[in-house]
């Protein structure tokens, strides 16, 4: 059945996370993942940071490498000043960054989590997003082995994104994940700007999700996924890491 499985952090269990790699359920939401207490103070230490020259009035905060596909040296600049940022959010919190690394682990225990550096420079360490209300994320996948071949990154056997969620919104902004897995013959139907028309989900199973606040979702993000419009008042405020699972040296890499 195409369906979330909720767990808190005591139940990590790694054929969990085998279940959405093989696409046999949709997402993991580990409840409570981080303290409600410590959502309200990122985002409070967010509102009083000048950081609208590095991210548009923060409608994000951190590259998004697939922006980035053919800029690698503008990528790793922007990811450096990123890093330097998320090391203030963090400084009075529990760190989200570290917690959600330590839950993978936890997922794979025969695995390593390996520093994720190219040339010598870091990766963004995440991204973190603002969507305002009549805000939406169309139909997408993200595959960095197929969109960013020009990245280390991209030579991965499988990819999980991780979304902490920060700041909900009254109504709407809910996360839909449909059982159809992307394949390149679906690049036909890209839209311009991004994702893919619609009809490439006609008759696939949904699931949508309606986290809470201090949740962490976990998904393959090579199924089918787009964010609902926001229509509450408060903002939809997520934070987001990639992470590449692979097989032959036990290693696991993450990147933003």
């Amino acid at each position: 059945m195409w369906n979330s499985i909720i767990i808190t952090n005591n139940q990590i269990k790694n054929e969990d996370i085998k279940k959405i790699i093989n696409g046999k359920n949709s997402s993991i939401i580990i409840k409570n993942f981080l303290k409600k207490e410590d959502c309200k103070k990122i985002i409070e230490k967010i509102s009083t940071m000048n950081i609208e020259r590095d991210s548009k009035k923060f409608n994000h905060i951190g590259p998004f490498l697939m922006n980035y596909t053919t800029k690698k040296e503008k990528y790793f600049d922007s990811a450096e000043k990123a890093n330097e940022i998320f090391n203030k959010i963090f400084l009075s919190v529990e760190n989200p960054i570290n917690k959600i690394k330590t839950t993978i682990s936890k997922f794979f225990p025969n695995y390593e989590i390996s520093e994720t550096k190219e040339d010598h420079r870091n990766y963004a360490s995440c991204t973190i997003r603002r969507h305002k209300r009549g805000k939406s994320i169309p139909l997408h996948k993200d595959n960095v082995s197929y969109e960013g071949v020009e990245y280390q990154v991209s030579k991965i056997n499988n990819q999980l994104s991780c979304i902490l969620h920060l700041q909900e919104t009254e109504k709407g902004g809910n996360l839909s994940i449909y059982n159809k897995q992307w394949e390149k013959k679906l690049e036909k139907h890209r839209e311009i700007e991004f994702g893919y028309n619609p009809i490439v989900k006609k008759n696939a199973e949904a699931d949508t999700i309606k986290s809470e606040l201090g949740d962490l979702v976990i998904i393959n993000p090579n199924y089918l996924h787009e964010v609902k419009k926001i229509q509450g008042n408060s903002d939809r405020v997520t934070l987001g890491i990639f992470f590449g699972i692979e097989d032959n040296t036990k290693k696991i890499f993450s990147w933003a």
